[in-house]
């Protein structure tokens, strides 16, 4: 049983924002970033690659498992063939039960964490009409107006026994919640307070705030985005303070009014607004605003430019490390991209070298050239004008056959001794799916990078430490001299032996049970028309035509997704025609 995809596919975003997050973290005290405005960007560019990272990141689609394919054969190929599962570099137990638990109470901490929301909601709302605005004494009130005329930012001030510290909140009409201890309070503290929260006022900061109590209600079960968060709203106190000590001049008197409040939060952990202070934030804040940070353009442009490639790096890292998973596609043209393994039976046409490490004698996974657009013509000829053209040197060709096919599989392992002996045997680990038909005494040919090696057999059948694959025991029936235990080794085995069946060299997007657009050469080999085509059962290089195909029927069976907007294609020789 594997893990249900939307399960793999949070986990593994949980995992790159957890990776980009640590990067984020160490980058700032590597290059000396300290001023407030830069990390605020900071921090909300890094927020913001979090959140969009599943939509702009390649997602890698799985692909159907309903046929046994092999791994490729080494020393010729390093590609998985089209039908094994998408390509992990992380492998997980597969626990469903688990999972549906876990999705439950992640949609229940979700719709709980919405809902202490907008509880917090309606308690500001409470606030609001419950507090007084004529209770300020008229110096108070004069030290306000001026201040809200300097700032030129529009809010009520009002007096509430509710709160021990202000709160600012509101869109439209913006309210500052002041409690009893501020008349209390001097002159320029009370001015300092007030600068401090009109500013919150003129730079609409509710708004952004009530944003990040939105994300951290959807994604409350992730640290990493609270920690994000956590350092937003940081550097934002952290760009008013120092605001605030420019307009008012009055350092000493605001870094009293922060300490005065500092342990006054209990009542206002629900509320969803910006605090005046949060108690953990305290020594950060008063930390910035005893010392210059200083930083001269060029070395502040250094700076990001360096941090920037490295975030850069930490994506692609965590991208490939952990990569996200689309759903198979099932449809008659898969998207995948896939290998057909060397050695197609049945006359499959020989190639020019596909590059390194290409096969010889198969399909090499895509037409590599000798492609020309339509020409002009007259309405007669628009038929042909809309016909690409192929080179027919680029391409694999198999002709369709009926008699004996032999069904394998074929996996990479390495020569281990067996359990209690010195003899040795080869142990493959093999997808799950593909050892469903895997049978004890069944043959099997081992082989090396140097060649084959010996001819064997299954002796046994045991499950890997990750529920997706097995490992599979062969003995050898005799072994060369000179074999040590630990050489890799390419096995493959005999599963049945289909008789009387109509078969075909696999093509690179077919798999067991299912139908594929393939394009069948037609008009003397001039021209290859698209058929739909109903496969059967595979194997490593072969596969069982159920319908769509006759006896000598001639197919391509390279990668031919560039002409899916075309439904004919005309097949010429250029090689052959430049040459004369």
């Amino acid at each position: 049983m594997n893990m249900p995809l939307w399960f793999s596919n949070l986990l593994f975003w949980s995992a790159q924002v957890a990776l980009l997050a640590l990067a984020a973290g160490f980058l700032p005290g590597l290059f000396q970033i300290r001023q407030p405005r830069v990390l605020l960007a900071y921090w909300r560019a890094i927020l913001g690659l979090s959140l969009v990272l599943p939509f702009v990141e390649p997602w890698h689609r799985m692909q159907s498992s309903g046929s046994i394919a092999s791994t490729p054969r080494l020393g010729n190929i390093s590609a998985i063939p089209a039908s094994n599962p998408a390509v992990t570099h992380w492998h997980f137990s597969s626990f469903p039960i688990i999972a549906e638990i876990l999705g439950v109470a992640i949609l229940a901490g979700i719709a709980a964490r919405f809902v202490i929301l907008a509880l917090g909601l309606l308690k500001l709302r409470q606030f609001r009409r419950a507090s007084s605005p004529n209770s300020l004494s008229a110096e108070s009130a004069a030290a306000l107006d001026q201040m809200r005329a300097q700032l030129r930012a529009r809010a009520e001030f009002r007096l509430s026994t509710d709160v021990d510290s202000p709160v600012t909140f509101g869109l439209a009409a913006p309210v500052i919640l002041l409690p009893e201890r501020f008349l209390a309070m001097n002159a320029q503290s009370q001015a300092a307070i007030a600068c401090h929260e009109l500013l919150h006022v003129r730079r609409h900061d509710w708004a952004h705030h009530l944003a990040e109590e939105t994300i951290d209600a959807a994604l409350w079960f992730h640290p990493a985005i609270a920690w994000l968060i956590a350092r937003v709203r940081l550097a934002r106190e952290q760009v008013v303070d120092l605001e605030v000590v420019r307009l008012t001049n009055a350092r000493k008197p605001y870094l009293e009014a922060l300490l005065e409040f500092a342990n006054a939060r209990r009542s206002l952990a629900t509320i969803p607004a910006p605090p005046f202070l949060a108690e953990r934030q305290l020594v950060e804040r008063v930390t910035l605003m005893l010392k210059e940070v200083r930083m001269s353009r060029t070395r502040l442009v250094a700076s990001l430019t360096a941090s920037s490639c490295c975030i850069a790096l930490a994506i692609i890292f965590a991208v490939w490390s952990f990569p996200l998973k689309a759903a198979p596609h099932f449809g008659p043209y898969p998207p995948q991209r896939g290998i057909v393994a060397p050695g197609v039976s049945g006359g499959v046409r020989s190639a020019p070298s596909g590059g390194p490490g290409a096969p010889s004698g198969g399909p090499s996974g895509g037409v590599t050239g000798g492609i020309g657009g339509g020409v002009s013509g007259d309405s007669a000829k628009r038929q042909h004008v809309d016909e690409p053209t192929v080179d027919q040197t680029t391409i694999w060709v198999d002709t369709t056959k009926k008699g004996p096919m032999l069904r394998q599989v074929r996996g990479l392992g390495r020569l281990v001794r067996a359990e209690g002996s010195t003899n040795l045997v080869g142990r493959v680990t093999l997808p799950a799916f593909m050892t469903v038909d895997v049978r004890p005494n069944q043959n099997a040919a081992i082989a090396t990078r140097k060649g084959p090696l010996a001819n064997g057999h299954v002796s046994g059948i045991s499950p890997s430490p990750s529920n997706d694959t097995r490992s599979v025991d062969l003995a050898l029936d005799a072994v060369p001299p000179g074999v040590s235990a630990g050489l890799e080794i390419d096995a493959t085995i005999d599963i049945e032996k289909l008789e009387n069946v109509l078969y075909v060299g696999r093509p690179v997007h077919a798999t067991a049970n299912s139908t594929v657009s393939l394009f069948k050469i037609v008009n003397d080999g001039k021209e290859a028309a698209r058929v739909e085509v109903k496969f059967g059962r595979s194997s490593v290089n072969t596969i069982e035509v159920l319908d769509g195909l006759q006896v000598g029927d001639k197919v391509i069976l390279s990668d031919m997704s560039s002409y899916d907007h075309a439904n004919r294609i005309r097949l010429t020789d250029e090689k052959h025609l430049s040459s004369r």
